[in-house]
């Protein structure tokens, strides 16, 4: 009866945390497209990407970006998951996403945690702060996918769970990036191959058989872009990532920052759970062996608990000193010999860190609950005269709270967060998906140049400023501008003359644009590093651009998200006086033609 008691508390748990999971996802029910989603890397490109490649599912090239780029200058994260855009519904496959990839995150966390602790609650906890987490969609399984991928190695290196670890490794190739991620997963993968072989600790069959699925996937689904970065193929294109200029940061704060803050995208807040967890481990140390089986902690029922921590520990060690390296001046040394190569992220190692940290959090619960079980003497451990049961009390209190401000910690920085802010005060400032792709008025822009000219889409080339372009393109106009890590180096220089005059008045720009370029926008010195420009009293007092090089690479019309006051003496038409807006949009568009 206690077992059957315990197992119906176990599926309580279980599907409240998923419940909890899914709550998250209610306000882009109740807000629809006046949701709010973190759109660098995410709405400025990643769905740009998805969108197009659906769109072009079969061809070699995307018409609609810069001028006609190929199309390995979007590549989408998460392949599969193009055929979620095919309908051309952005905000619904989003949403889908983000709900379907937090899910899986707690239930891979959940079974991880549970395979190594043997206990429910520690592995709820985990999973839904794991599920919360705020890793954008956009990725796939990248970060989200990797604690059950972990946990079918495991299972699969004890001969258990093969075919189901085989299909979940296609899954999740297909679901994320050879580029951001896979690399990654590969390489560690590997090394835990070759360790296991040289132990001889568990089957090393299985464990080849998925790292032969997830690279026959990655193979197959990255070829033309294997291809190009390699400089094999037909008509292939030298990146402009060659003429990346790379500067390098100290080896010791490198290390420091990518061990306890994490990389790009995979903030965890892990730094403060971590010391509750290391005081577990450092404290066992004290444990005298136990009489009754003279075994030691290693070989303990808490053995597990402890080399859990520490190889979770050791690989994210492992991952800050890859990351310092690669951005330390000797890293910067050689990529700056490997032309397009050296513009590879080995520091996206740290993408695997979350799912590791999140493992040792679950554990040190475990430890903890184990600890105080021992102090009511509930198990046969001993404690040593330098763990009083006030000491043990006090500890447990201290795990209690480290947790509590995770999960505070964790909560204030999800997307949950500026969604139920914008439920609370719809007048809420941060950008929503209806305000980022100026919905509503870019459609009126489209339909009044039909009106105006009789032309389609296709036959006119846009650019745009102080608005980000991925809204013109999200609308399905032709652009010349766009956010790209690997377009054409030759387009670049022909972009650059159009917006020559205007670096020449800010370093800044001048380097962002020269020694980086991603994004080939039109960048203004009078509001640098503003791509997304609410309507308002600001306007360019004197912007200056090339207008017979951008005549040269086909463009017709230009739109400002702010009044240009010199439109004439650069040689523009200004088609309208009155700007296109709606009563709630963010942005106000002025249309000039060339």
């Amino acid at each position: 009866m206690r077992s059957l008691a315990q197992k119906k508390l176990n599926d309580f748990l279980f599907w409240a945390g998923a419940l909890a999971v899914l709550l998250a996802a209610l306000p882009y029910v109740l807000l629809g497209q006046d949701a709010i989603f973190t759109y660098h890397d995410q709405l400025d490109g990643e769905v740009i990407a998805y969108l197009l490649q659906a769109k072009h599912l079969f061809d070699e090239n995307l018409p609609e970006f810069l001028g006609g780029a190929a199309k390995t200058a979007l590549v989408p994260p998460a392949p599969a998951c193009v055929l979620l855009f095919l309908g051309g519904n952005a905000f619904r496959a989003l949403v889908f996403m983000q709900i379907t990839e937090s899910l899986t995150g707690y239930v891979g966390m959940y079974l991880l945690v549970k395979r190594q602790t043997k206990r429910v609650l520690p592995a709820v906890i985990t999973a839904v702060l794991y599920g919360y987490l705020p890793f954008l969609p956009v990725y796939g399984l990248a970060q989200y996918g990797l604690p059950l991928l972990l946990y079918l190695v495991l299972e699969a290196a004890e001969g258990r769970k093969k075919k189901t670890a085989l299909l979940y490794a296609g899954v999740f190739a297909l679901n994320s990036s050879l580029v951001l991620v896979g690399f990654a997963v590969l390489g560690t993968l590997a090394l835990w191959i070759c360790w296991n072989a040289v132990r001889k600790n568990g089957k090393t069959v299985p464990l080849l058989e998925m790292e032969g699925v997830l690279l026959f996937c990655y193979i197959a689904e990255n070829i033309s872009l294997i291809t190009q970065t390699l400089g094999v193929g037909k008509g292939t294109e030298v990146s402009h990532k060659s003429d990346y200029i790379l500067s390098a940061e100290s080896f010791g704060t490198g290390f420091l920052k990518a061990l306890f803050r994490g990389g790009q995208h995979s903030e965890d807040y892990h730094s403060v759970f971590l010391w509750a967890a290391a005081a577990g481990v450092i404290w066992l140390w004290r444990r005298k062996k136990s009489k009754e089986t003279g075994k030691t902690v290693a070989n303990s029922r808490i053995g597990t608990l402890v080399i859990t921590m520490g190889v979770s520990f050791g690989f994210n060690v492992l991952f800050a000193l890859t990351a310092a390296l690669w951005n330390a001046q000797p890293g910067v040394f050689l990529r700056s010999h490997l032309q397009a190569l050296g513009a590879f992220q080995l520091d996206r190692f740290l993408w695997l860190a979350p799912c590791f940290w999140y493992l040792i959090l679950g554990c040190a619960m475990a430890l903890w609950a184990e600890l105080w079980q021992a102090q009511k003497g509930q198990t046969s451990l001993k404690f040593s005269r330098f763990l009083k049961p006030f000491c043990a009390s006090i500890l447990l209190l201290a795990m209690v709270f480290a947790v509590s401000l995770t999960g505070v910690q964790v909560l204030l920085g999800s997307h949950l967060k500026p969604n139920v802010q914008k439920l609370r005060n719809p007048g809420y400032a941060a950008i929503s998906f209806n305000d980022y792709y100026g919905v509503g008025v870019l459609s009126r822009v489209e339909d009044f140049l039909w009106e105006q000219t009789g032309q389609t889409q296709e036959e006119y080339r846009v650019v745009s400023l102080g608005i980000d372009p991925a809204a013109a393109l999200y609308h399905g106009f032709y652009c010349l501008d766009g956010y790209s890590n690997n377009y054409s180096l030759e387009y670049k220089r022909a972009f650059r003359r159009i917006i020559a005059p205007e670096l020449e008045k800010s370093d800044y720009l001048k380097d962002y644009f020269d020694q980086w370029g991603n994004r080939c926008y039109l960048l203004s010195a009078e509001c640098p590093g503003y791509y997304t420009i609410e309507k308002g009293g600001f306007f360019f007092a004197d912007y200056s651009l090339d207008k017979e090089a951008l005549k040269e690479m086909g463009g017709d019309y230009l739109f400002s998200a702010a009044y240009i006051a010199n439109w004439e003496e650069l040689g523009l038409t200004l088609l309208r006086e009155e700007p296109f807006a709606t009563e709630d949009s963010y942005y106000q568009i002025y249309v000039y033609g060339l």
